[in-house]
């Protein structure tokens, strides 16, 4: 877990962070997880709640700010003072004339779980042999809509799908793909964020369990084709409520001051000019192949079904 500047002996006010972080598990999780797992569905009003949190926690508190959390799922967000609202994204009530616009997909990394435990072999493993791969070889295109998606598409009948798929195809080229299908899904929400926000950064920043794998982050970078901050903690919930908790007791005047002081980054992703051209044409053929398969996979779940 990582280290926060607390000073010495104010061990009450750790114990509130954590106490601040169960209590929002136990008062607005628990209660309903039983229905969460039942409908495979989330309330919009938690996603923002949870948002949050992570939002502090990499360091995104004022306007023209954009994050991305990578967890089981990807979450994508902008804060900004305009709103030009774009199908498929969440938009938050304003609060002191700023506005969330977020959208979280269906699965992130857990598509690489899923390839790991398909293929029998680590996500870590994986990681390393698509590293050694050579880019400019072939590797299948994935839709990572393993249990449906949600933004931008809020689409429950989407089915994950291969294509592409030649006889030279081996663990690494799927991991590849994976990792690619997952960052596709992220830019299309990124494409609709900004334009509900009327605005496009160029930098994000980033964190969560999802964002350990190096070669993984680069592709993100590339195919989003945005330079990406990593925050130095695996979990920016938890610091998001400590900088909240830090301020509510008073040893930080305000949140911008608080984040300033407590969000590290680690490592910077530069995106890969050389690569931009490839991604945009993959991107293109990732949302026709979305359109193209659509209809199948809806009637695959009709038989389901039946």
């Amino acid at each position: 877990s990582a280290m926060l500047p607390i000073p010495k002996g104010d061990a009450e006010t750790y114990a509130q962070v954590r106490e601040m972080t169960r209590r929002f598990a136990d008062e607005r999780i628990r209660p309903i997880a039983g229905d969460l797992d039942r409908d495979a569905s989330f309330p919009a009003d938690l996603y923002r709640e949870m948002a949050d949190l992570g939002l502090f926690g990499i360091g995104v508190p004022g306007a023209g700010q954009a994050m991305y959390l990578s967890g089981t799922s990807e979450v994508l967000g902008i804060l900004s003072d305009a709103v030009l609202p774009s199908p498929g994204v969440i938009v938050f009530p304003s609060y002191e004339g700023l506005t969330l616009h977020a959208g979280p997909t269906q699965s992130g990394g857990e598509s690489l779980n899923w390839c790991s435990r398909l293929l029998g072999q680590s996500p870590d493993e994986l990681a390393r042999k698509v590293e050694a791969l050579d880019f400019d070889g072939p590797a299948p295109l994935f839709l990572p809509h393993l249990q449906g998606e949600r933004a931008p598409l809020w689409d429950i009948h989407a089915r994950g799908t291969f294509l592409g798929v030649d006889g030279g195809a081996g663990p690494a080229e799927f991991a590849r793909s994976v990792m690619e299908g997952v960052a596709c899904s992220a830019l299309w929400v990124q494409e609709r964020l900004e334009v509900s926000a009327d605005m496009t950064p160029d930098t994000i920043n980033c964190g969560g369990g999802g964002f350990q794998s190096d070669i993984w982050n680069q592709i993100r970078a590339n195919v989003l084709d945005k330079r990406l901050k990593r925050a130095s903690v695996s979990d920016p919930g938890v610091l998001g409520a400590a900088g909240i908790a830090a301020v509510a007791t008073g040893l930080m005047p305000d949140l911008s001051t608080a984040f300033a002081s407590l969000v590290q980054f680690d490592r910077v992703y530069e995106p890969d000019a050389s690569r931009r051209r490839r991604y945009n044409r993959l991107f293109d053929l990732y949302k026709q192949a979305y359109e193209a398969t659509k209809h199948i996979n809806h009637a695959l779940v009709g038989l389901e079904e039946q």
